[in-house]
């Protein structure tokens, strides 16, 4: 917990071009709504998004992205009106064996991109099971996370977010 709030007055103290890492597409951490609108085709602005336990809000949603033949919503994550985070959230949900077909896949196209992965674990305890799998280039963390909880569907996001280190 302290190095997450660490890492978030860390973030709250960089100025915006120290912010300027590349998260995905055309969008960098630190842009501004505005600035995201101009430069995604085809994202929106939201009322009510969510919240991340970093407090950063989702103000801004893309539908209709394909990622690995799978069709993904792409929300944009804001702290104090700047882009901290893009995640893409899969629209069909499946259970959780399902879904980790498509986390190898994911896996193996964000290596040939990004290298051998940071971090990847699957875990099971009780009636959760959980799969990730990370990297971390510079000063951007890639992320595929799975979850579910018995025999529900899953979820499953893949994230990148700014990253200055733990």
């Amino acid at each position: 917990m302290r190095n997450v709030l660490a890492g978030v007055l860390l973030l709250l103290l960089l100025p915006n071009t120290a912010l300027s890492a590349e998260l995905w597409g055309p969008t960098n951490a630190g842009m501004t709504v505005k600035e995201v609108l101009r430069a995604v085709d085809g994202a929106y602005r939201i009322e009510d998004g969510g919240r991340l336990a970093t407090t950063a809000v989702e103000e801004v949603r893309k539908d209709d992205v394909e990622l690995a033949g799978e069709t993904f919503t792409q929300q944009f994550y804001f702290m104090n009106g700047q882009l901290t985070q893009v995640t893409f959230k899969l629209d069909d949900e499946r259970d959780f064996d399902t879904n980790m077909a498509l986390v190898e896949a994911l896996t193996k196209d964000l290596r040939e991109q990004y290298g051998e992965e940071a971090d990847s674990e699957t875990t099971k305890a009780g009636i959760m099971r959980k799969a990730s799998v990370s990297w971390i280039e510079g000063n951007r963390k890639i992320g595929i996370f799975l979850m579910t909880m018995g025999q529900d569907n899953s979820l499953m996001k893949v994230n990148y977010q700014a990253y200055f280190g733990d």
